[in-house]
């Protein structure tokens, strides 16, 4: 997994920060290995306008 880490002011108090606060976002490492990707024609979903 990638982390990262952003931190950021929670709490002002005459224009001095008090606290910081952390949030983690964490993502999964990508197997993408290249090669060739099938893709759904969308031309199934459409309905047709002509009768």
């Amino acid at each position: 997994m990638k982390k990262q880490t952003v931190e950021f002011a929670v709490n002002v108090k005459n224009g001095i920060v008090q606290e910081v606060g952390k949030s983690e976002i964490l993502q999964p490492r990508t197997n993408f290995k290249g090669g060739h990707i099938k893709w759904f024609d969308d031309n199934k979903l459409l309905k047709s306008t002509c009768k």
